[in-house]
């Protein structure tokens, strides 16, 4: 397979990813929407007022059907949030699967190719694991004649989540999210794609010692994540609802991505 040939099918399969990518977070970003709406008609306020219509709707047959219409149009968006859901979940599938394809294809017709392949998809990977909804969470709690309300609602993408430390003052812990999550991916991504580019000059031996100083720090993408799904998890005296999103799929993918990537360029040295 010629160099052209093999170029223009990797420019189409990155268009692919990259659309699937942006069809997924769509369909992410449309199941936050609807599961926002069903939060906020059980927020304080309306969880009150449900309570009223239901029992005028008791004491008046039916007649006054209110109560009736709202459960009506909660179960309508529930069942939105639901396809839009399953919608993204299909299309998560299709992106890694068409990677994975294209793996086994470029691993067995050209091993070269497969270095700017990976480092192609994984940066692709990695902005959609930055901008996708990584975190939804819903802060609820039981209240007396009331029952369960919504607190508050709010989602979380790996930039927003930064741009909220910074405005909490905690610096820290701001620039080392920030440094293992954008920074050093980056770096590392650039990385593959360069050897990918130019393994044949002889800035591919330099490219290599450099990899292999980043690999030291390979595993610090994982634990950031972790760290982020710990931080969100818990409050005191309240209950809540942490829901992984399609963020944290997409950047655990870079991760695999560019271990592997990481790993044949290793090899090369």
């Amino acid at each position: 397979m010629s160099t052209l040939i093999k170029s223009v099918l990797l420019a189409t399969v990155i268009s692919l990813l990259s659309f699937l990518g942006f069809q997924a977070t769509k369909s992410a970003t449309q199941h936050i929407h609807y599961t926002k709406s069903i939060t906020e008609l059980s927020n304080t306020d309306n969880a009150l007022q449900n309570r009223v219509d239901k029992l005028l709707e008791s004491l008046t047959a039916g007649l006054y059907d209110k109560y009736s219409n709202q459960q009506s149009q909660v179960q309508a968006l529930e069942n939105k949030a639901y396809e839009a859901q399953q919608k993204s979940l299909s299309l998560i599938y299709y992106f890694f699967g068409t990677i994975i394809l294209f793996i086994i294809l470029f691993f067995i017709i050209d091993k070269e190719f497969l270095v700017l392949f990976i480092g192609a998809s994984a940066l692709v990977t990695l902005i959609y694991g930055l901008t996708a909804p990584l975190l939804m969470i819903i802060v609820y709690k039981s209240l007396p004649v009331v029952g369960m309300v919504t607190l508050s609602f709010e989602t979380k993408t790996i930039i927003t989540t930064i741009q909220k430390l910074f405005d909490a003052q905690n610096y820290f812990i701001a620039l080392l999210v920030m440094l293992f999550s954008i920074i050093l991916p980056l770096m590392k991504t650039t990385m593959i794609l360069l050897y990918g580019f130019l393994k044949e000059s002889g800035l591919g031996k330099n490219l290599i010692t450099i990899m292999d100083k980043l690999g030291k720090w390979s595993m610090a993408d994982v634990f950031i994540v972790a760290f982020l799904v710990v931080f969100f998890s818990t409050k005191q005296d309240i209950h809540s609802a942490l829901k992984i999103n399609l963020g944290l799929y997409f950047f655990i993918g870079y991760v695999l991505l560019s271990m592997i990537g990481s790993s044949l360029i290793g090899k090369k040295g």
